[in-house]
């Protein structure tokens, strides 16, 4: 049993922020009715497009729970969605502000037959406010919350959108413990609430350095921020990372490096010499660097004698077939034979079946199982399209 055993989240979300939030509430044992319209989750259709008519991305998402389809410009599907949303304890939704109320599903309609809702309304710019009603995906959220703009000046290069959805992964998480934060509430104070997630207020929420940046920011160095921690390319093309600033850690650097005479040079006995001269430190720890016959060699010199610690690149290929990601069982195979990551924390038992499935495939599984339906009475809704099947 998860820890989230016998809660059950209608979820109407799509492609990444959304999705991923709910994965992690199955993951976590909750019983996830994922209900896609017409046209299915987007995420259906990013390739690779496999045989098996699922995608390796949606999979990952989506791992985990029911797939139920309807059409909600049907004039019998809202009754039929509040219907199921009065036996649910979850309802997460990632539409523009006021979508769901048009159809009569919203916070404020669906609580007052059901008081200990948790409703979770996901967008990039909030329910209110100025931007409500602003498209946001990703690559906005980086740009406006300050991330991009903290890349370019701290690194001192073009700016570039990171090669990750960070903006929706750091919603998903948001909105994943803000749920639960507010089902411990149900079970203290025996009422639920309208959560507001909003992907520039997670972006903003999780870089470190918002309020020092609002303070006024820092000098030359600090020390330990990811952007002063080097990459080193070596001879022979390999690329080992050290992790701290050797800037700012100098002295230590070059006592372990067996060049103490250094640390009185005039180009590095100062902080704001040595800043001056960065790309020569550089230089010098990657000729250190590839003067050891392998990494292990250098990783135990390094930190033996300093406080930098450093990595080699690997890829997520290589990383899927390390000892330690067999040990940590980091991979697990869906039904349809996809690698997908198993969790995101140990313990309590936490993770998925790997069960995905084509669009509307439990539509009958659902409707009988939780309200009861007959099956006549499911044929019938599928013959009005009001439930839909992927071909």
């Amino acid at each position: 049993m998860g820890p989230l055993e016998g809660i059950r989240v209608l979820d109407f979300t799509r492609v990444v922020a959304g999705p991923l939030a709910t994965r992690i509430l199955a993951d976590q044992g909750a019983e996830v009715i994922k209900v896609e319209p017409p046209e299915g989750d987007l995420s259906r259709t990013f390739p690779p497009l496999l045989e098996n008519e699922i995608t390796p991305y949606f999979a990952q998402q989506n791992a985990g729970k029911l797939f139920c389809s309807f059409n909600l410009l049907h004039d019998e599907t809202p009754q039929l969605v509040a219907e199921l949303a009065a036996q649910c304890d979850v309802i997460v939704e990632n539409f523009r502000p006021g979508v769901m109320a048009k159809f009569g599903l919203d916070y404020e309609s669906l609580s007052k037959e059901n008081p200990r809702l948790v409703y979770c309304s996901i967008t990039g710019f909030g329910q209110t406010g100025p931007w409500a009603n602003r498209r946001a995906y990703a690559p906005i959220g980086h740009l406006e919350s300050g991330l991009i703009e903290y890349d370019q000046r701290k690194n001192d290069r073009p700016a570039r959108q990171p090669s990750l959805v960070l903006g929706d992964s750091v919603t998903a998480l948001s909105a994943a413990t803000s749920i639960n934060a507010m089902l411990v509430q149900v079970e203290r104070r025996g009422f639920g609430g309208h959560l507001d997630v909003c992907m520039i207020e997670s972006l903003v929420y999780m870089q470190e350095w918002v309020s020092t940046e609002l303070a006024g920011g820092w000098g030359p160095t600090n020390g330990g921020f990811c952007h002063e921690s080097p990459i080193l390319e070596l001879p022979n093309g390999e690329l080992w990372g050290v992790a701290g600033s050797p800037v700012a850690r100098f002295p230590e650097l070059a006592e372990a490096m067996d060049r103490s005479e250094l640390i009185e040079d005039p180009r590095f006995a100062e902080l704001a010499a040595r800043d001056l001269h960065k790309d020569e430190i550089i230089s010098m720890l990657t000729d250190w660097a590839a003067s050891f016959e392998n990494f292990d060699d250098f990783l135990l010199a390094l930190e033996s004698n300093s406080p930098f610690t450093a990595a080699q690149m690997v890829s997520i290929d290589d990383l899927a077939s390390s000892d330690w990601a067999r040990h940590r069982e980091l991979l697990v195979d869906t039904n349809t034979n996809l690698k997908i990551p198993a969790r995101n924390a140990r313990g309590v038992d936490i993770g998925t079946n790997g069960r995905v499935a084509g669009m509307g495939a439990d539509n009958e599984s659902v409707l009988s199982s939780v309200l009861g339906y007959s099956k006549e009475r499911i044929a019938s809704l599928a013959d009005s399209k009001v439930l839909l099947f992927e071909n």
